[in-house]
Formats: structure tokens, C-alpha cells, sequence
């Protein structure tokens, strides 16, 4: 079931039954005590379908006190790098007024993008980045940042505005990581608060190519950029990194785990990235989600 449109595939949209938000609560299996809903699309996602923004806000009455299912939701609001032409002054009031919020728990995700971008748009990318780190700050809130960065100069731009605009004290999570192993490794020791995010994406098989030979470690981006990816890059991610500075996230409604590739991902799904993690790092599952746990308390405070 879903609240949303799930990525629009017509596997989801077809075979998955859109319910209220109250619904799919109570459908969640014992165990799973809440969800932080990621709402960073002013625009439409598709043709449609209705933004992310306009989702809180319909269902911002069951973030209140008096909402029965208020203790298990929480929410973060900001602009994604790829709706970067929707920040104005309105953009940045609704993220103010959000952001105040006490179940608001973070500021995007925000950040840059140069895998779906080519650079014309850096200054862009920067300036709205920057304003929503400088929100996050002032309001107290974590920061949830979109970094797809490909290349060593533009890792080295990103540093550079989280180091202008974020105290090294500030909580940080750094979302759906895909980037080196050495910028995750410098982001770490520059910010003790911050987390490095994994999704389902590290669960996925590498497939066959086209042809039916080895399967590529790179995809191409805008203008032929092209990015690592794939098993290999995943593992030597993860095991470069301490656990106790990971994060288990789903990037719902996208990548949702095997064996559920292709379907909605949601919350009940995130013990598949942990126990790739456990197998990757050698550690007993409960060891994984309970570090990992205290990194939400970390970032978050929850």
C-alpha cells in the first residue's frame, strides 16, 4: 500500500492500493516504531501527481498532538538539487514555517547534483544548497543533503559549502551515499554528528550488460559523466566506514531492496540494508540496528 504515487511504475501503480496515511500505519508490522517522511519537491513530481509539498501539507493534521498515529511520524522539508528553479522567497517561507514545526526533525534533503546536472548549473545548485544549510542552523535541525557529486573537484565544492555554512557541532546526514570512499572518510572526521545514509541500492545484484558480458561499474550521467556504481563500489563503501557512523534508510518510494526491487520501498523494508551491512562488516544484525538506531537518536533525536 502506499499514500503516494510510488514512483509512478505501473507495477506499483497497478498492484499497489493507495490508502490513507492513517491506513498505512496501522498496516506497518510490530517493531516498526516510526517513519521520517523525506518532503523535498515543490514541483509535481509527475504530470498528475501531487508534490511532495502539497502531501505534508494535506496530511500535516497527522503530525499534530491530538493525531492518534502523531507519536510514530515525523518529517523533514527543504528543496531537492533537481527542483533547485522553485527556490524563491515563498520556497523559503514554507520552509521556515515547516521547518518550525516540532515533529520537523530536518532541512531536505538539499545539495548538489552534477550526475543528473552538468556544471551551468553550479551556482544555482550552491545558492539554494547554501540558503537551506544556513536554515538549518537557525532552526536547530538536522541537515539531509543530496550529493552526487562524480568527481574529486566537485566533492571538494561541497566541502567546501557544509564547512561555510554548517558548525562542525551541527547533525548531518549525508543521504543515499555514492560518492568515494574518501570524501565519506573526510565528511566523518570533519563533522562528529553526521551519517553516512545507505539505502536498498546496496542490496542490488550487479545485471548482466546488453550484450551479455560483464556487467559495468560506471553509469552515465548528463553529458557523459559517468559515476561508479555497483556491488563492488557499494561494499568498499560500507566496509570503509565505522557502523557507528551509518545510517539504514529506505529513499522511499525508490530503492526498495531485493528481493522487492522495483516495488515501493518503505520502512518495514530497511532490515534488508542492515543485514547487508551485518554481512559486509561481519557483525551480528543486532549489532547493526543498534548502532545504527543510535545514529537516528545522533542526527535526528529520536
Amino acid at each position: 500500500a502506499r499514500t503516494w504515487r510510488g514512483g509512478g511504475k505501473p507495477q506499483v501503480t497497478e498492484h499497489e492500493p493507495l490508502v490513507g496515511l492513517p491506513e498505512l500505519v496501522s498496516s506497518w508490522p510490530p517493531g516498526l516504531d516510526g517513519c521520517i517522511c523525506n518532503c523535498a519537491f515543490r514541483r509535481p513530481s509527475k504530470p498528475g501527481f501531487p508534490p511532495e509539498w502539497a502531501w505534508i501539507e494535506s496530511n500535516l493534521s497527522h503530525f499534530e498532538p491530538s493525531s492518534p498515529i502523531s507519536d510514530k511520524l515525523w518529517f523533514t522539508i527543504g528543496i531537492h538539487p533537481h527542483d533547485a528553479d522553485n527556490w524563491d522567497d515563498v520556497a523559503e517561507r514554507v520552509v521556515r514555517r515547516l521547518g518550525a514545526h516540532p515533529k520537523c526533525v530536518g532541512i531536505g534533503e538539499c545539495g548538489i547534483d552534477f550526475f543528473k546536472h552538468d556544471k551551468s548549473e553550479a551556482e544555482k545548485q550552491v545558492r539554494v544548497f547554501r540558503a537551506q544549510a544556513k536554515l538549518a542552523v537557525e532552526l536547530g535541525k538536522a541537515l539531509v543533503v543530496h550529493a552526487r557529486l562524480v568527481t574529486p573537484e566537485n566533492e571538494d565544492m561541497c566541502l567546501r559549502v557544509l564547512e561555510e555554512a554548517v558548525p562542525q557541532d551541527h547533525p548531518i546526514h549525508i543521504h543515499c551515499f555514492g560518492d568515494s570512499l574518501e570524501h565519506a572518510r573526510q565528511l566523518i572526521e570533519r563533522w562528529p554528528r553526521l551519517r553516512i545514509g545507505f539505502t536498498g541500492a546496496i542490496t542490488f545484484r550487479d545485471r548482466a550488460s546488453k550484450s551479455g558480458g560483464k556487467p559495468s561499474s560506471k553509469a552515465k550521467g548528463k553529458g557523459g559523466v559517468e559515476e561508479k556504481k555497483g556491488e563492488e563500489h557499494c561494499r568498499e563503501l560500507v566496509q570503509g566506514l565505522p557502523l557507528e557512523r551509518l545510517l539504514i534508510e529506505t529513499d522511499g518510494p525508490y530503492m526498495c531492496p531485493e528481493p522487492f526491487r522495483g516495488q515501493t520501498a518503505h520502512p518495514g523494508h530497511v532490515h534488508r540494508v542492515a543485514e547487508r551491512i551485518a554481512d559486509w562488516h561481519a557483525r551480528p544484525l543486532s549489532e547493526v540496528m543498534a548502532a545504527t538506531r543510535q545514529s537516528t537518536r545522533v542526527v535526528y533525536g529520536i
